[in-house]
């Protein structure tokens, strides 16, 4: 799905967000930063993830963090295309969000 707007309705609803964007040479793709500045992520678990073919997460998830300045921000996780539906609900699972 392409983000199409910076905010999302009734966003004080959610308690975790997860952000998800491919990595343009090496950094964060542009309109995901217009994203995090948009909205307010106090009292929000956030976790990033990103798509790639060859560069890695790198410092994307804690940029993004400093980028918002609030939130508590775990360590994100980058995935391949290539990756199986099983692999991400064992990361999602790892993550003991409920």
């Amino acid at each position: 799905m392409a983000l199409t707007a910076d905010t999302v309705d009734n966003w004080d609803d959610y308690d975790t967000v997860f952000i998800g964007y491919p990595i343009w040479w090496g950094i964060v793709a542009w309109p995901t930063d217009s994203f995090v500045k948009a909205n307010d992520f106090t009292c929000k678990t956030v976790i990033p993830f990103c798509t790639s073919s060859s560069s890695g997460l790198g410092e994307s998830g804690e940029l993004l963090a400093q980028l918002a300045g609030t939130g508590n921000w775990l360590e994100g996780q980058r995935f391949r295309s290539s990756v199986s539906a099983a692999d991400v609900t064992e990361w999602v699972n790892s993550l003991k969000l409920s």
